[in-house]
């Protein structure tokens, strides 16, 4: 099992570079939130409202490797779009249930599909095939700080997608 940990920005509106960190203490990623342009994020900062958000991440040498957009609809939950930079592969994203207190979600791609589940205490399962193969959770008793975990057998092993998926779904959300 891969462990990963890194302390989120305490103002989901923070644009701040943040360092995704293994088990050795070395740095795997880097990830922030981008704004489309300066009217989006001064909307976010006037009435909190996120109707756009995109968090981009970074290998090591500053490339862009993951990128995931917030597709916000009027009158439904939205979708989210994860983009592989390097192989063009897009992951979507939906809502299978109505609940926010705790959403499960289906992403679907061309390597097949996956679902998570969220629970109350900020904690997130990802499932493939019906096993649990990568979760993330958020201690607040350790200030937020954050930890993501991948089982040997998960078709996805990028923890730079992880990332790029839990930070834009779940820490800023809809």
């Amino acid at each position: 099992m891969q462990r990963y940990h890194y302390s989120p920005p305490k103002l989901k509106g923070s644009t701040k570079l943040i360092d995704v960190v293994d088990a050795q203490g070395h740095v795997q990623c880097r990830f922030k939130r981008i704004y489309k342009n300066l009217f989006v994020k001064l909307m976010y900062y006037w009435q909190n409202f996120d109707w756009y958000t995109q968090i981009n991440v970074y290998s090591n040498d500053g490339e862009l490797i993951y990128f995931c957009k917030k597709n916000s609809k009027w009158v439904r939950h939205p979708s989210y779009d994860i983009v592989n930079c390097q192989t063009n592969e897009v992951y979507h994203v939906t809502y299978t249930s109505f609940l926010n207190i705790a959403p499960e979600f289906l992403i679907t791609s061309e390597a097949g599909e996956f679902t998570m589940k969220s629970s109350i205490t900020d904690s997130v399962q990802f499932f493939y095939q019906r096993k649990e193969v990568a979760r993330w959770n958020m201690k607040v008793t350790e200030f937020f700080k954050t930890y993501v975990e991948i089982e040997e057998d998960s078709p996805i092993q990028d923890v730079a997608f992880f990332i790029c998926l839990f930070q834009c779904v779940f820490y800023i959300g809809d």
